[in-house]
Order: C-alpha cells, then structure tokens, then sequence
C-alpha cells in the first residue's frame, strides 16, 4: 500500500511539473500592457514614426518575455484637435495604459490628456508638446532650434547675394511646435538683417491639396524672394514649385534656395534631383522609440523619465550626402 502511495505521489508530482513547464512555455502568466502612440496626421512621415516604437516592442518582448506589449499607432483620417481628441477619448475608453501622443493643439489639448492622466494612463508628448498639461515629459526635437536652423541655412547660402529674402510654407498654426520654429526663423532673420535678411511672408496651406498654390502665390506677391522655407512635411510643395520652374542647379543657383523639413521619400528624392538645396532631418522614428521605452519603464518597472524633454537631434542632407544610406530614413 505505502508503496502504490508513493507511485501515486511521485505521479501526481511529475503531472505538476509538466503542467507548471507548459504554464511558463505557453506564457499563461504574461502581463498585456497597451501603449498607443498617436499621431497629428497620417503619412509617410509618420510610419517613419511609428516603425521606431514597433522596433522597440519587439526588443522589449525579447528582453521582458512575461510581458505581451500590444502597441496601436494611430491618428485621425481627419485634421483638427476635435478629431484628435476623438482618438484619445476612444483609447481612453478601451483601457490603454500608456499613451505618446503629437498634439495638434497645445492648448485643445491640455484637457483630454488630463482626463487620460486622471484616468491612470501614463501620457507623455512627442513631436509637438502641451506643456500644462499632466503629460510626465515631451519627446522631440527642440523646435525654436529646428527653426532657427531652417534659416540660418537659407542666411548663410545668400549671404553673398543681397541677404536671405525668406518666404515660409508653415505647418499648422495651433500646433506648439510650430509655433515654436516661426520663432525661431524670425529671430535668426532679425540677427541677419544687416546682411539683408528679411522674413517676406509665411503662409499655412488651407488644406493640402492648396499646398503648391499657396507657395506659388507667396513667390507671386513677394518677387523679391530668393528663399523658400518649409517648417514641416509639406516640402513636397515647395520642390514642385522648383521642379515646375527649372530650378534645379543648387550647386550654382543662389538665386533660389528651398530648405525643406524632414525625410519623406518625395522630399530625399528633391534633395537628390536638385529641386531643393537641403532638407533638414528630426530621426522621427526616435520619438516613438524612446515613447514606447519610457512607456514601459514606468508602467512595468516604476522607472520615471530621465528628465523633462528628452531631444531627438537634427541635421542637414544635402547634395553632398544625400547617398549616404546612412542618413535615411532615420529609424533608431
């Protein structure tokens, strides 16, 4: 009898073991955590974004395997903070975690993301920041400095032709971000302007279909000009308007200088083709790379932001290193 006893336990011991093997092999034990990363707009500047916080969720399962990160990179077909806030409250309401959110309006905003924060999410900013908000830090490039950069190339390259004559194609007005950059240009205008610079006009496109138009009729009404800035994604627009009119001799063409934003495949291939002197480069995929690890650091591990705003740098691609597969895209 002991001895059935014993078979019975030793059995019954065996069962468990294979059964807790199957337990940790199956992942029955794993943590969901949903993170959302949130665009202004879709596009291709945007799956830029996007592919960089999914390359960060597959190095975190690698090296947390009890986590199973669900990760939703998502944006409005429409533009407006109302469509946006439509998309937060919807996140909301499906029980996210963690959100990284472009806010297409500082101040509109501000209280959707405090409702998400008071919900218990972990909210953080990127690309274009809402300050007051609850949001714990602002992942992005420094946009006063994005700026004054986009001008103080279009400066230096026409500083031997009578000073920069700058007409900019401007992003959305109730953005921070790009509130931030018109600063900047204007302040390096004013810092030039005994060289000759000058700030002639800066537009934003109705809608993007306007795009090409509004820049045509800002070279039209300012024909002083010898400087086209763009201070987002839209440079598409401005290197039509210099494909359309032959200027395509950066090497030798001081007479026009398009400064561009960013690294969209239309934009790299203007670069290359001479229909626009630079465009200058945000390594957008960090944003979202650097949103999904501080996103998971905090909601798994306690671990808070190393610090208030953490800088994703910018550089020019020119001509001179435009086949560099190096510089782009720029994925983490």
């Amino acid at each position: 009898m002991k001895k059935l006893l014993s078979v019975l336990l030793i059995m019954v011991l065996a069962l468990s073991l294979v059964a807790c093997g199957k337990k940790e092999e199956g992942g029955s034990d794993q943590k969901t955590m949903k993170l959302a990363i949130v665009y202004t707009a879709l596009g291709d500047f945007w799956d830029i974004c996007g592919s960089g916080g999914k390359k960060r969720v597959e190095e975190l399962k690698t090296e947390y395997p009890d986590w199973n990160i669900e990760l939703e990179c998502t944006a409005s077909s429409e533009s407006g903070v109302a469509a946006q806030i439509q998309v937060l409250e919807n996140l909301i309401s499906l029980g996210y975690q963690g959100m990284c959110v472009a806010a297409s309006d500082a101040e509109g905003m501000t209280p959707t993301l405090n409702q998400a924060v008071d919900a218990g999410i972990f909210v953080i900013t990127m690309d274009t920041d809402c300050p007051d908000s609850k949001r714990a830090c602002f992942v992005g490039t420094h946009n006063e400095n994005f700026g004054r950069k986009l001008a103080q190339f279009a400066c230096d390259w026409e500083k031997d032709n009578g000073g920069a004559k700058i007409i900019v194609m401007h992003g959305a007005v109730a953005q921070l971000g790009m509130i931030q950059r018109l600063k900047g240009i204007t302040d390096v205008v004013a810092e030039n302007a005994a060289s000759g610079a000058e700030l002639l006009d800066y537009q934003s496109p109705p809608s993007a279909d306007a795009g090409q138009s509004t820049e045509e009729a800002m070279m039209l009404a300012n024909p002083t000009w010898n400087s086209a800035l763009c201070t987002h994604a839209g440079g598409a627009w401005v290197s039509a308007v210099f494909e359309e009119n032959g200027w395509n001799d950066a090497a030798t063409n001081k007479a026009h200088c398009g400064v561009l934003s960013d690294d969209t495949a239309q934009v790299i291939n203007a670069v290359k083709d001479g229909f626009a002197t630079c465009t200058q480069v945000q390594k957008q995929a960090n944003w979202a790379y650097n949103g999904v690890d501080i996103m998971f650091k905090k909601i798994a591990l306690g671990q808070d932001p190393a610090s208030d705003f953490i800088e994703t740098p910018t550089f020019y691609v020119t001509i001179e290193n435009v086949y560099d597969d190096d510089m782009y895209p720029t994925r983490q």
